[in-house]
C-alpha cells in the first residue's frame, strides 16, 4: 500500500435551476416556475435556489452519477471499469 487514500467522488447534494434544466431539457425560467408553484422542492440559501439531488432522482426521474457530477479522481476509474471474469 502506498498509504495514499482512495479518492472517490463525491455525490454533488444540490443544483442551480439551470444545472437541472439543463439535465432535464427544460428552459431555466421553466425550473423556476416549478419551484414557484410548488412542484419542484428547493430551498433559497444566501439569495440563491438550491434544489436538493434526492428531489432531482425522485420528482424528476433524473438518476445522478457522482462520476459525472464532479470531476473523477484518477485513481476512482479502475474501480468502475472492473468486470467479474
Amino acid at each position: 500500500m502506498n498509504g495514499k487514500p482512495i479518492q472517490r467522488p463525491l455525490k454533488r447534494v444540490a443544483y442551480r435551476p439551470r444545472e437541472v434544466a439543463e439535465m432535464v431539457g427544460m428552459s431555466e425560467s421553466g425550473v423556476r416556475n416549478l419551484i414557484r408553484r410548488g412542484t419542484l422542492r428547493a430551498v433559497q440559501l444566501d439569495g440563491r435556489w438550491l434544489i436538493p439531488a434526492t428531489v432531482i432522482e425522485d420528482k424528476l426521474g433524473v438518476q445522478l452519477d457522482a462520476s459525472t457530477t464532479s470531476d473523477a479522481a484518477p485513481d476512482a476509474a479502475p474501480d468502475a471499469a472492473q468486470t467479474p471474469a
